[in-house]
């Protein structure tokens, strides 16, 4: 119960919303005890045909008589003498002494009552029996109002304490999970967490509603009726309820059977719309590879098991629902068999248990058992509450732990100044793995000069995307260090250094937006002449303005689906011109668009680095023109670097790569040219390319 706790008093922090919601219950229970609470009167009313101020002084006249009598007799025992106190006699004489004392008890106690009504009713009642009964149905019309009212404006607030309190809770999950490492968000699926972040806190809102509503109203006006009917007879009361304990220990154990099924149930609902989450979004491989029967049995299969759950979790709730009522029948019909029986007898003793202090009357009993009946009413609409706690207890389980969780890449206390020129990068043994035992990285060493670009190129697998990633601190080093200028990255205010460090990926990370906004994201403070600006440096601006109905205000849709793979990597480049960055990373930016796209994207780059220190991972042997250094990798681990010409020359598997490079290359459509490389053409752009600055300590790593 504690993450539910949790919950509960996160919505406590309203304090006014849950204060007038709980007056506003008080009112509700105390109005419902009300409107039963006119049973008697108006049989008096109906049946004996008596005004209100007859029937309080027929009240007073038979209390003041009965207890005259009571009072005489139990004088007149007690003034007898019995010899042997420990004979049957005796016995017999304290058993009449002690009824009597009860009588005296029970009539002093009706004839308070009567005298506290008395002046209300001379003062507000009418003075004829149909006045009287005008009056007794107006009285009760003005109490449903008001309690219907009171019961509106609890329902809105107590509704309120729950949709605030669901806010608060996915606002931050949604803050804590954007601050977790790429490798918590992964490890469940995405499905899992959009699940969690709408089904599961959608739960916890609807068991707080609950708790905050029903489970403490519904209650609440069942001890009014219950104070009633102790009122009328405590005795008789406590009778009835010996049922509840056995019914008690029933709803617990369904509970808890409840709570197991509904755990099962939200993990399956999970991986349900996690199912889901991938079929769409690689809709495309699913239609290309004619999978849609493939993919609509996995679905239906966990469907199945979701649907299953959810029976079970019905059925148990059905039963839980059937015991409340059971146990609301079983307590009127108790009192309905002793309570007849007082009555019909004129008895205060039923099977041996003192059960009234007085012979009951007619109209008492029918009190009794009319708050009886409104007690039983309340435990009838509490029966479907227990699925909906139990669930909202699931749910808080599956959340909280989320929002608790701290991710390991954080700022330090006392951040160092981040850079303001263009850094020297060095990667010192830098070692890695996602999985215990199996590492990416293994001692990697390398120094990238300030200011220059550097390409990466190696097979896949080898950690070029892994190397890469620990500049904007996706991921901290196993062991060693990634520095600028000297500095560990991790001495850097977090947010300070993904601000100097721009990052273009093969795989456009596009909103559904318009164009102006996605240039734009994370420089909210740009004008549209600096969007406009960078999408010209970018190549971007004539497709945008002659291709696009709306120019900048386009919206592209999901993922950027309305433009080609050019447009989107020239759009995100754009992007990462405006925010004008120190270190740039580039990976695979042009590994997925056409020869015209990327001879564009070239000519932005060409001139958008310089001044800037460039990473850059690329298959294509066209990018290496914008490297003056290029880094070899493999298996983890620099195994040379230089400039082409040179890399040529010494180094077997550079050779190779090119060799795979320009087979790769010449295979796409439209791009003849680049088959025409050789060996021979990448050296002597590589002679001419070592005319560029010498990459002195560079080449420390090689």
């Amino acid at each position: 119960m504690s993450s539910l706790a949790r919950a509960l008093w996160m919505a406590l922090r309203y304090r006014w919303s849950f204060f007038f919601s709980f007056l506003t219950t008080c009112g509700v229970a105390l109005l419902w005890g009300a409107n039963i609470s006119t049973v008697a009167p108006f049989i008096k009313v109906i049946f004996d045909g008596q005004t209100l101020h007859q029937w309080v002084d027929g009240r007073i006249v038979e209390a003041e008589s009965k207890l005259g009598i009571a009072v005489g007799e139990l004088e007149a025992l007690q003034g007898q003498r019995v010899e042997s106190r420990g004979s049957e006699a005796a016995a017999a004489w304290q058993q009449s002494v002690v009824k009597l004392e009860s009588e005296v008890s029970g009539y002093q106690t009706s004839l308070w009552i009567s005298r506290q009504m008395e002046p209300w009713i001379r003062a507000y009642a009418p003075q004829t029996t149909y006045d009287t009964l005008v009056f007794l149905i107006l009285i009760v019309i003005a109490a449903t109002v008001m309690r219907g009212s009171l019961l509106a404006v609890n329902m809105y607030l107590v509704a309120r304490l729950g949709q605030r309190t669901v806010l608060d809770i996915q606002n931050q999950f949604l803050q804590n999970t954007l601050h977790m490492e790429l490798s918590e968000v992964g490890k469940n699926g995405t499905g899992d967490l959009i699940n969690r972040i709408r089904g599961e806190t959608n739960a916890i809102g609807m068991a707080i509603t609950t708790i905050l509503g029903k489970i403490i109203r519904e209650p609440l006006k069942m001890v009014v009726c219950l104070a009633g009917a102790a009122i009328c007879n405590w005795r008789l009361l406590l009778f009835t309820l010996i049922i509840c304990p056995l019914a008690g220990a029933l709803m617990v154990v369904l509970a808890k059977a409840i709570k197991r099924l509904n755990r099962r149930a939200v993990e399956e609902s999970a991986r349900l719309l996690n199912r889901l989450f991938q079929s769409l979004t690689y809709i495309k491989a699913v239609k290309s590879f004619n999978m849609e029967s493939h993919e609509i049995r996995r679905f239906q299969v966990i469907a199945q098991d979701v649907y299953q759950k959810n029976m079970r979790i019905s059925l148990l709730g059905s039963v839980a629902r059937m015991n409340s009522e059971l146990m609301g029948v079983c307590i009127i019909s108790l009192g309905i068999l002793a309570g007849g029986y007082l009555v019909l007898n004129q008895e205060t003793k039923f099977w041996g248990l003192q059960l009234s202090d007085t012979p009951m009357k007619v109209e008492t009993m029918i009190l009794f058992f009319s708050f009886l009946t409104a007690a039983a009413d309340p435990v009838r609409k509490m029966g479907d509450v227990y699925t909906l706690i139990q669930g909202g207890m699931v749910a808080a389980e599956r959340v909280f732990p989320l929002l608790d969780k701290q991710s390991s890449i954080q700022s330090p206390a006392r951040p160092k100044p981040i850079i303001r020129t263009p850094p020297e990068l060095e990667f010192r043994d830098v070692s890695f793995g996602y999985v215990p035992g199996q590492p990416v990285l293994n001692g990697l060493n390398l120094r990238v000069p300030a200011g220059k670009t550097v390409a990466i190129v190696g097979a896949n697998g080898c950690g070029k995307s892994t190397l890469v990633n620990f500049l904007p601190r996706f991921f901290d080093p196993d062991q060693g260090s990634v520095c600028l200028d000297g500095v560990d990255l991790r001495e850097f205010d977090l947010q300070a250094l993904r601000g100097v460090v721009g990052l273009v990926t093969q795989n456009s990370m596009l909103f559904d937006d318009t164009i102006a906004t996605n240039i734009a994201y994370g420089c909210e403070d740009a004008t549209r002449e600096q969007v406009v600006a960078a999408a010209r440096q970018a190549s971007a601006h004539e497709f945008i303005e002659t291709q696009l109905e709306q120019g900048y205000d386009s919206r592209i849709g999901e993922h950027g689906g309305r433009l080609s793979g050019g447009q989107r990597q020239r759009i995100e480049l754009a992007r990462i011109i405006l925010k004008n960055p120190l270190v740039l990373v580039l990976d695979e930016a042009t590994s997925q668009i056409d020869p015209t796209s990327e001879q564009l994207i070239h000519q932005s780059l060409r001139e958008f680095v310089r001044g800037r220190t460039v990473l850059m991972i690329t298959h294509r042997i066209n990018s290496l023109d914008l490297a003056d250094l290029i880094v070899v990798m493999h298996e983890g681990r620099v195994v040379d670097m230089g400039t082409q010409a040179d890399l040529v020359g010494r180094c077997e598997l550079f050779r190779e790569m090119l060799r795979s490079g320009q087979r790769s290359e010449a295979a796409e459509p439209g791009e003849a040219a680049a088959a025409e490389l050789s060996i021979e053409s990448v050296a002597v752009a590589g002679a001419s390319a070592s005319e560029k600055p010498s990459p002195g300590a560079g080449q420390k790593a090689a």
